[in-house]
């Protein structure tokens, strides 16, 4: 992952996804750009590829637009922003995320495995590292990073992502 550091104090009240200990997690790994990230699966509802998106006027950038789900309409959003990633012009994939009523759509580059991870392997991100980016700490919306075979994963703070997006 691109390099790790951390603001401690942001990431010393964030509430872990709920698992007693000796529990595993279960959770889906993505990668945006060169970093692999993840998100709880109970906030997964599916991975779909790229539809026709219906722009939304008046939305912020990031808001690519809304997709007819099933009926169902959908905002389409792209993180990249909020994580202080450049952007890409196609996206690869869309995770369809459930959130207490806010239902939304996240372009990933492309989604790897899903997988059940050790409570206690997760790592708390470094005080004296942070998700860097062109000097933006993105650490703020990670909860902890999941150790993999040859690096690690940022699992995500969804709400704190939904709280910066802002959809209107």
């Amino acid at each position: 992952m691109a390099d790790m550091h951390s603001d401690a104090a942001a990431n010393s009240n964030e509430v872990m996804p709920e698992v007693m200990p000796g529990e595993e997690i279960r959770v889906c790994l993505f990668r945006i750009g060169e970093d692999s990230y993840a998100i709880p699966v109970g906030m997964l509802t599916e991975i779909i590829i790229p539809q026709k998106l219906f722009p939304v006027p008046t939305t912020p950038p990031h808001v690519l637009g809304v997709i007819n789900l099933r009926g169902n309409i959908v905002p389409i959003v792209d993180i990249r922003p909020v994580l202080s990633l450049p952007r890409q012009s196609e996206p690869g994939q869309i995770a369809i995320l459930k959130h207490g009523p806010i239902t939304l759509g996240i372009v990933v580059d492309d989604v790897s495995e899903v997988v059940a991870v050790p409570e206690s392997s997760l790592m708390a991100i470094p005080a004296e590292s942070a998700l860097q980016s062109t000097g933006k700490n993105r650490s703020r919306f990670a909860l902890a990073l999941i150790p993999r075979e040859h690096s690690v994963a940022a699992l995500l703070n969804v709400e704190k992502i939904i709280d910066e997006i802002k959809l209107s």
